[in-house]
C-alpha cells in the first residue's frame, strides 16, 4: 500500500480561484507524512519492490512544474530531508508558460468585462451570453465554466479557451515556470522528474490517438534529450485518461502511469497505469489530516452509501 500525495503550487500569496498551498501547511504536510510512513521516492520505491514487504509507504509528488516548487517547496523539503518527484509539462517549461487552466483563470483575474458571449452551443446556456454584475462576476463566472470545460471534448475545449484569450486580449501571461536548469537542481538533490504531456491535454477526452500518442512520445524524448534520461511514468493530466492512453503509454515505454481518484495505491488492486493519488489543497488543517489519514474520503463514501 502507498499514499502517493499530490501537490500542484506552493506560494504564500492567494488566489481566489486556484489557491496554492500556503508554504505554513505544506510543511505541516510534510511533517506529519514522514511521521506517520516511510517517505520514498516513487520511482525507486516501484523498482525496489519494496512497497510488497509494507504498507506504510508514501511518497510525494508535484504536477505542472511551476517555480514556486523550487523556490518554496525544496527548502521545506530539504529542511526535512524528503524526496520527491515533479511530472513537468514541456512545452511549459521551454515557453514558460503555464497550464491551460492557469491561463483560464488567469484571463478572468486580469479583465474586467460588462459581460462575455460565447456562441458554442455545445456549452450550457446559462454560460454562453453572461452580463456580468455584483453577484456574477467574472471570478464566479469562471468558477462555473472551468469544470464545464473540463467535461467536454479537447477540440471543443481549445475553440472556447482560443475565444476567451481573444475577447480578454491576455497576451502577457505571467513567468510561474520552471526552467531546464531549476529541473536539473532538483534531480542533482535526488529528485526524481517524470513526464506530465508536452502541452497538459486531458487526455482522456482527446479522440484522435495520433495526438494522444503526440503528447507522450515527445514529452519523453524532451524530457530525454534535456535530462539525459527517459521518464518511467506519465501523470495524466487533470488525471484523465482512457483505454488509448493507456495502451499507447505502455507502447511507447513508460511504466507507470497516475491517476488522481483521492484512494491509496494498492498494488494488488490497481492497475500500475491507474495508479491513484491524493491530491491535498489549501484548506483547514483539520481536514488536510483527514486527507492524509484518507478518513474523509471514508467518511464521504459512507455518506454516498447511506443514501
Amino acid at each position: 500500500m502507498i499514499r502517493n500525495f499530490l501537490f500542484h503550487r506552493v506560494h504564500h500569496q492567494r488566489d481566489p480561484l486556484w489557491d496554492p498551498m500556503d508554504p505554513i501547511l505544506f510543511e505541516k504536510c510534510i511533517v506529519h507524512i514522514k511521521k506517520k510512513y516511510e517517505v520514498r521516492v516513487f520511482e525507486e520505491l516501484m523498482s525496489s519492490g519494496d512497497y510488497k514487504k509494507k504498507s506504510d509507504f508514501a511518497t510525494i509528488m508535484f504536477d505542472d512544474g511551476y517555480k514556486d516548487n523550487i523556490d518554496t517547496a525544496l527548502p521545506i523539503l530539504e529542511k526535512h530531508n524528503v524526496k520527491a518527484t515533479f511530472y513537468i509539462v514541456t512545452n511549459c517549461i521551454e515557453k514558460n508558460i503555464p497550464t491551460w487552466t492557469h491561463i483560464l483563470e488567469y484571463c478572468f483575474q486580469n479583465f474586467k468585462p460588462d459581460h462575455i458571449n460565447l456562441d458554442f452551443d455545445f456549452l450550457p446556456e446559462e454560460l454562453r451570453n453572461v452580463e456580468f454584475d455584483e453577484i456574477t462576476t467574472p471570478l464566479v463566472y469562471a468558477r462555473q465554466l472551468k469544470p464545464q470545460l473540463k467535461k467536454i471534448n479537447h477540440f471543443k475545449r481549445v475553440l472556447v479557451l482560443k475565444e476567451i484569450q481573444k475577447i480578454t486580449k491576455i497576451d502577457n501571461l505571467p513567468k510561474l515556470m520552471m526552467n531546464w536548469d531549476d529541473i536539473k537542481k532538483l534531480i542533482s538533490k535526488g529528485h526524481y522528474v517524470g513526464s506530465h504531456t508536452v502541452n497538459h491535454f486531458m487526455l482522456g477526452t482527446v479522440d484522435d490517438e495520433n495526438i494522444i500518442a503526440k503528447e507522450l512520445k515527445e514529452s519523453r524524448e524532451i524530457i530525454y534529450s534535456k535530462l539525459g534520461f527517459y521518464p518511467r511514468t506519465i501523470s495524466y493530466p487533470v488525471g484523465s485518461y482512457n483505454e488509448a492512453t493507456i495502451t499507447l503509454s505502455q507502447k511507447l515505454g513508460y511504466q507507470f502511469g497516475l491517476a488522481v481518484k483521492q484512494d491509496i495505491f494498492n498494488p494488488n488492486k490497481h492497475s500500475k497505469f491507474e495508479i491513484p493519488r491524493i491530491e491535498l489543497y489549501n484548506e483547514r488543517w483539520f481536514k488536510t489530516k483527514l486527507r492524509i489519514s484518507h478518513i474523509l474520503e471514508k467518511i464521504k463514501f459512507l455518506i454516498r452509501y447511506r443514501k
